[in-house]
Parts: structure tokens; sequence; C-alpha cells
């Protein structure tokens, strides 16, 4: 059993290591950045990310989704799939272009973000969605050091950008959101010459790929859109309610309880192509690992939520100490994504079923409860209320795909 598991294991590690190092270097600065930001300028920060991230999934249509699944099977194309859909996700960045510039005005209003860069942010899905392509490509590859290299090198050029915008020339807000424009789009060019290389882009257009693209990706949309929702709408409330302030210190507690979901994100680029392909072996001896692993790694997640917990006090002690208030959501949002790491874990054989309308129909439901808890908890608990409903949200999320993907696939949970 040891030497089965030694490929997982070691590609877990890479990635692993290689997120430690992405997402160290912005906690590294972040006692920097709180120095130079006022929390109304982490507050717009976060509203940036709000918008960035609701329009990835619509612009990218889940593509780097549909290649994973498609792209261990024999009989399909993947050049020519990968153009089809890829020529359609251009399509959607220039029309959502067009649409935040016709709403920029009400989209500056709600989240203070300046018109100028909203002009920018179809661009920057795509930019994003192009990287993603690339990376989803390696994990099925199993090049996880090839992934780790390009993920820790876009994120060096983004902070060194950073020190020199913020720190330097004083630019604020604006000067980390250059930054990310600027990052994402030279590593999306890169991106685009290796898939060029691999023979994967610039090939023919066919309708078919083009469908099963969008029959797999657009139920997922709901289900992005829903997951942004989750993470992400309590930011616009706190603000519509509490201000930009309060929002820019709920984002440095979220960011530092948002490390859980650093270590649950790399046990699952490593976990979702291994089960893929043990599932396509269908042995019984593999599905008892994968019960025993996943038993395993709800037990580990949860004691790194306690852990971080207990560390946060020094963390923060190296902050600025405007943020300081930040601390008490840590436990709250830790253990928020430990269920949504365990939520990956079991959503998996619903991907790997292709039973994507499911997935969304689930994350709407969750996504509404979430919206409606922290419209009725913000008011009354503060930037503590957004947290209490982030890990409400994110602990029915992993119950209810529990239940639903053990009626689907069969799985010894009971150990036998």
């Amino acid at each position: 059993m040891i030497k089965k598991n030694v490929g997982i294991i070691k590609s877990m590690g890479i990635y692993t290591i290689s997120n430690v190092i992405n997402a160290a270097i912005p906690f590294l600065m972040l006692p920097i950045l709180t120095r130079y930001l006022s929390t109304t300028d982490y507050g717009i920060l976060s509203n940036f990310s709000v918008i960035s991230n609701f329009l990835i999934p619509l612009v990218g249509i889940n593509l780097m989704a549909s290649i994973q699944v498609q792209y261990l099977k024999d009989d399909v194309d993947n050049r020519n799939y990968l153009t089809s859909v890829f020529r359609l996700n251009i399509f959607l960045g220039l029309l959502f272009t067009l649409a935040v510039v016709v709403f920029s005005d009400f989209v500056n209003d709600l989240t203070g973000v300046p018109v100028e860069i909203l002009y920018l942010m179809g661009g920057y899905a795509l930019f994003h969605v192009t990287i993603e392509v690339l990376l989803a490509v390696w994990r099925m590859e199993d090049r996880a050091i090839n992934y780790g290299l390009f993920r820790i090198g876009r994120t060096v050029l983004e902070l060194a950008l950073v020190v020199i915008f913020v720190v330097v020339l004083r630019l604020d807000f604006i000067g980390s959101i250059y930054a990310m424009l600027i990052s994402y789009g030279i590593a999306s060019l890169i991106a685009v010459v290796i898939l060029f290389q691999k023979g994967l882009i610039f090939g023919k257009f066919h309708m078919p790929h083009l469908k099963h693209g969008m029959n797999y990706g657009v139920p997922l949309i709901p289900h992005a859109l829903s997951g942004m929702t989750i993470m992400y709408s309590d930011k616009l409330i706190i603000t519509h309610y509490l201000g930009l302030d309060a929002n820019g210190i709920y984002s440095v507690g979220f960011l530092v309880g948002q490390s859980i979901g650093l270590l649950q994100n790399s046990f699952n680029q490593a976990w979702l192509p291994w089960v893929f392909q043990k599932l396509k072996a269908g042995k019984d001896a593999d599905k008892l690992r994968m019960v025993k692993i996943t038993y395993l790694y709800i037990l580990m997640i949860l004691i790194a939520a306690l852990v971080l917990w207990f560390v946060s006090p020094l963390v923060f002690s190296i902050l600025g100490k405007e943020f300081k208030a930040g601390m008490d959501l840590v436990l709250w949002i830790g253990m928020g994504f430990a269920f949504n790491g365990m939520y990956k874990m079991v959503s998996v054989y619903l991907f790997y079923l292709e039973k994507t309308k499911i997935i969304a129909m689930m994350s709407l439901g969750v996504a509404t409860v979430n919206v409606v808890l922290n419209f009725i908890l913000i008011p009354e608990y503060g930037v503590e209320g957004a947290a209490m409903a982030t890990l409400t949200a994110m602990f029915l999320q992993f119950v209810v795909a529990w239940i639903i993907s053990s009626r689907l696939i069969k799985m010894p949970w009971l150990l036998k």
C-alpha cells in the first residue's frame, strides 16, 4: 500500500511546497502592506477581488475543469477541443468587458474600484483563465514541478511590482491592482506560448467540442458563482452596512484564516487526477484506500485549523495595529476552509461522473443560504457575523455533497 501511495504523496508534497512558497510571499508582504495601505485601501482591494472572481467563471465557462476530464480520455483530440472552447472564452472576455464598461459607474459606486480599472476587468479574467488552463494541463500530466515554478514565478513578479508601485512610488491600492494586472498579463502570454509548443491551441474549430465544453462548463457556472458568492458576497455586504474600513479589517482576518485553504487546495490538486485514474481502473482496493485517506485528511485539516487559531496572536502582532480586530475572525474562517477542503474530497466523485447540473443546484442552494445569513448576521454581529455565515455555508456544502456523492457512486465509507 505504501508503494501505491508514493505517487500521490510525492505530487502532494510538490504541490504543497510550491503553494506554500507561492502563498508565503504575500503573507511576508502583509506586514509591509498593512503599514502602507489604510483599511479603506484594503477594502477597495478586496472589492476588486470580488469583481474579478465573479467574472472569471463567466469568461472561462470552467474550461480548466472540462479539460481535466477530457485530457485523459484516449478518444479526445485535445488540441482541437481546447482550440474550439478557447475561442468562446475570447469572445466572452470581450463581451463582459463591454458589459462592465456600460455599468462602470454603478460598479464604482458599489465597490470603490476606479472606473479606469473596471475597463480592464474582462481582459484580466481572460488572462487568469489562460493561466489556469495551462496549470490544469500540467496537473493532468502530473508535472507538479512545472506547475509550482510557474505559479511562484508569477507571484514573485507581482510582488516585485507591488514593492515598486506601493512602497517606492506610493501609489496606494492602485499600485497593487496594477501589479496584478501586469503580472497576469505577462504570465498569460507565456502560457499561450507553452500551450502552442505543446500543440494544444491554434487547431481546428469543431462544434461537437464546443458543445461538450458548454454542456460540461455552463452548468458549472452557477456552481462557480455560488462558490464566489460564499467567498466574496460578505465583503460587499460589509461595505454596504459597515463601510470600507470594516471591509479592510475583515479582509486581512479572512486572508489569515484562508491559509487553511492553501493546505487543502494543495492536496486537492494532487487528489483529483489520482482519484480520476483510480476510479477509471475500478478496483475495490483503490476505493477503500480513497476512503481511508479521506478520513485521515478530515482529522488533519481540523487540527490544522485549530493550530492556526492558537498562533494567530503571533501573526497579528506583526501587522498594522488598525487591523488587529481581524484576529477574532481566524477560527471561524479557518474552520470554514477546513470544511471546504472536506467538500472537495467528496465532490470529486460528482465531477468524475460529470454531474455538473447537480453540483450547480447544490451550490446555488448553499450560496443562497450564505447570502441570507450575511444579511441577518452582519447588522447584528458585525464582521464576525460574516465569518459565522461563511463557516455555516461551507459546512452545509460539505455535508450535502457527501450525501449526494455517496448515493451516486458506491464507496466503502464504513471501511468494509
